[in-house]
């Protein structure tokens, strides 16, 4: 052997030692994560999925099992999968533990208390809100909040129509990052949080003309722009249904003018360009309520990150962090009393046998990693006004999913034969909360 045909090999018996010792000294260890409170609704089953709150799914390596002190009663059901509590108590604990499979030690011990609402309870108005994205605006509450009657005289706010006479502000695809762009493109869906300061803007021009034509159901066919521009039904009698353009402004009002792609402002007698990049924006909750008369609600969840998240393993939350700060303190600017909960979406999408090919168990990997920064960023806080709602621990990634005769799964990410269940945990918040209770 030559001196550098040596050197390279030693060489490379140094590098593949260096990266061994480093897998020894970095094993993979498994982890769980769960807020230090679960919402939960009186005299209904609750379902408490393990899969959900495991770091990686290995059901041959690793199990969590759930316990309780009798003094609190028992679980109607305690399986591999899932805990299930259909008589929860008010304040009583429950203990979860991971345990290593190999040797059956506990690796982790964690605690969380009940907060108990009770179903059916209460005779006045109350209003809520959800802010989300597809499975809000496909209405995955209906179940829970509404023909279950587990949340009575319920009013749902927002502009877009439900049904029924209720709203919600959910729209297919979207991030929280979206909610923070200012509207202005004839395709996209309008949302009124985004604002200039001395000024209200209503948004394109274009846009509500095309609102107007899913109105009248004379939009062009297909998808789009179906999808983002219709529910707008309670909005667009304030433009008109040829131009957009907005019919009773007050002095001050923006709008932006897809014909000559410019801002315009309405200076008490007419509408003049104005400078678009001197617009100051903020997320600006109270002016929304305003413009749009919705009555301020005592509830605000944010049901969003599934789309701003699932395909990273290694994405920054700063940024979603400093905006969902911005739109706690701007709701509880003008709802003080209110209540402002953050819904932990799904860290299971189903199964990898899907119809689509997506490579679900990488999705569920980057959306724990999400679910473990919100418990551990926003937990406990309730003083600062951040409640943590765990939406994502009612999904069963086994059954929860539509599935073809033939077993593989179809319409991933969304849990739609889960829907009712993944409604609980919102009823058993406004429950637990509300005045009358």
């Amino acid at each position: 052997m030559t001196g550098r045909k040596a050197a390279a090999t030693a060489f490379m018996v140094a590098v593949a030692i260096g990266v061994l010792t480093c897998a020894a000294e970095e094993p993979f260890v498994n982890d769980i994560c769960l807020p230090s409170s679960l919402y939960m609704l009186s005299d209904t089953p609750n379902d408490m999925f393990v899969q959900p709150i495991l770091k990686r799914w290995r059901p041959y390596n690793d199990f969590v099992r759930f316990d309780m002190e009798q003094k609190y009663g028992s679980f109607a059901r305690r399986l591999g999968s899932v805990a299930t509590i259909d008589k929860p108590q008010d304040g009583a604990i429950v203990s979860v533990d991971l345990v290593n499979g190999d040797e059956f030690k506990t690796v982790k011990h964690l605690t969380t208390r009940l907060c108990v609402g009770r179903k059916g309870a209460g005779n006045k108005d109350v209003y809520a809100q959800i802010i989300g994205d597809s499975y809000t605006q496909g209405r995955f509450y209906q179940q829970a909040l509404f023909a279950s009657g587990y949340v009575p005289k319920l009013h749902l706010v927002g502009l877009l129509a439900a049904g029924d006479g209720q709203f919600n502000e959910g729209r297919g695809g979207w991030k929280l990052s979206d909610y923070f762009t200012v509207p202005m493109r004839s395709g996209g869906s309008y949302h009124g949080f985004m604002q200039p300061a001395g000024g209200r803007y209503w948004g394109s021009r274009a846009f509500w003309v095309m609102a107007w034509r899913c109105v009248r159901k004379t939009q062009p066919k297909g998808f789009e722009p179906t999808y983002s521009c219709s529910r707008f039904d309670a909005c667009v009698g304030r433009f008109d249904e040829k131009t957009g353009v907005l019919l009773e402004p007050r002095e001050g009002d923006i709008q932006f003018d897809d014909e000559t792609k410019a801002f315009v402002r309405y200076d008490g007698a007419t509408w003049k360009p104005t400078d678009g990049k001197s617009l100051k924006w903020t997320f600006d909750y109270g002016k929304y309520l305003d413009m749009w008369n919705i009555t301020p609600p005592q509830f605000l969840f944010v049901f969003l990150g599934l789309n701003d998240f699932v395909y990273s393993l290694d994405a920054d939350y700063a940024e979603w962090g400093r905006q969902i700060e911005a739109v706690k303190d701007s709701y509880l600017k003008v709802c003080p009393e209110g209540k402002f909960a953050i819904a932990i979406p799904c860290s299971t999408c189903g199964s990898i046998d899907n119809d689509s090919g997506r490579f679900t168990p990488r999705w569920d990997a980057a959306m724990w990693r999400f679910r473990d920064w919100l418990v551990k960023t926003f937990d406990k806080r309730e003083n600062e006004g951040f409640h943590l709602l765990d939406a994502g621990l009612t999904i069963d990634n086994d059954d929860g999913y539509q599935k073809l005769p033939s077993g593989i799964q179809t319409g991933n990410p969304h849990p739609y034969p889960n829907y009712p269940a993944l409604g609980v945990p919102f009823a058993a918040f406004i429950q637990y909360y509300r005045l009358d209770k």
